[in-house]
């Protein structure tokens, strides 16, 4: 199994993962044109998709779903409560999936998808685990808190891609309106990097290869605060066990692809 972040943050999130003959779009959060640009410079084929999932309605996230669903004739799996919040809900050319709930596996050619519940104002927003020939993919951004539902899901995992949004003294004193960042740091907005160190000291059970640290605000946060505050909570547990801390943090950009994570 190997994936690529294709776009991660405010102006659109998107993940490609890929297990023998099948590959996923998780949100297609960018334009179609966007998406297929930042693949084709990753060396994929677009037309190659074999199914976009949606975790929930933002258009952060599904900004180019339609488009692109249309016009590579993708299946969309989504869940009904999110379908119906989505402007391309009542497109008929549009090719539907199954419909996904919270807590019901579901199977993509080799992909075996386990959706859950997170916490965040979306109608119905979902986290996934992504397993393959027995490696774990753990995806969790989008939510205001790192709960014990989600630190139970993502044991296991050999890689776990994990919201770090923002720095909460930036946050405070950053540009935006005070209803906004109430909503932010609310228990159904963002998780601060404080929020993603504790989950790294508490609960992260040590199985990651990589983590990988997602959906960054680049008005109030900086990827080194990000960055640092994991490392450290890792250090926390013990140098022998994460001697490796540096290398196995990983930050997402927002403007780019990432690099390319293979098990």
């Amino acid at each position: 199994m190997r994936l690529i972040i294709l776009g991660s943050g405010s102006t659109g999130n998107s993940l490609y993962i890929e297990a023998g003959e099948t590959s996923v779009l998780i949100d297609v959060g960018l334009s179609a044109r966007e998406t297929a640009r930042r693949m084709t410079q990753a060396g994929l084929d677009p037309a190659r998709v074999n199914a976009i999932v949606v975790t929930h309605e933002h258009s952060d996230h599904v900004r180019g779903v339609g488009v692109f669903a249309r016009t590579a004739e993708v299946p969309v799996f989504i869940s009904p409560a999110t379908r119906d919040q989505c402007r391309f809900a009542q497109d008929e050319d549009l090719p539907w999936g199954e419909s996904i709930s919270s807590g019901r596996s579901f199977q993509i050619g080799s992909l075996d998808l386990h959706p859950f519940t997170i916490p965040h104002d979306g109608v119905d927003t979902v986290a996934f685990t992504v397993e393959s020939a027995g490696v774990k993919i753990g995806m969790v951004t989008d939510l205001g808190y790192i709960t014990q539902l989600v630190a139970e899901h993502l044991r296991g995992s050999d890689v776990i891609i994990l919201e770090s949004n923002h720095d909460r003294e930036m946050l405070k004193t950053g540009p935006y309106p005070w209803a906004v960042k109430q909503r932010i740091a609310s228990n159904l907005g963002h998780v601060s990097n404080d929020e993603t160190a504790r989950y790294l000291r508490e609960d992260f059970d040590g199985c990651a290869r990589w983590i990988v640290l997602a959906h960054l605000s680049r008005q109030c946060n900086h990827p080194q605060l990000a960055r640092l505050a994991a490392v450290r909570a890792l250090y926390s547990r013990g140098p022998l066990f994460f001697s490796d801390a540096d290398e196995r943090v990983k930050v997402a950009p927002p403007d780019r692809p990432s690099e390319w994570f293979e098990l």
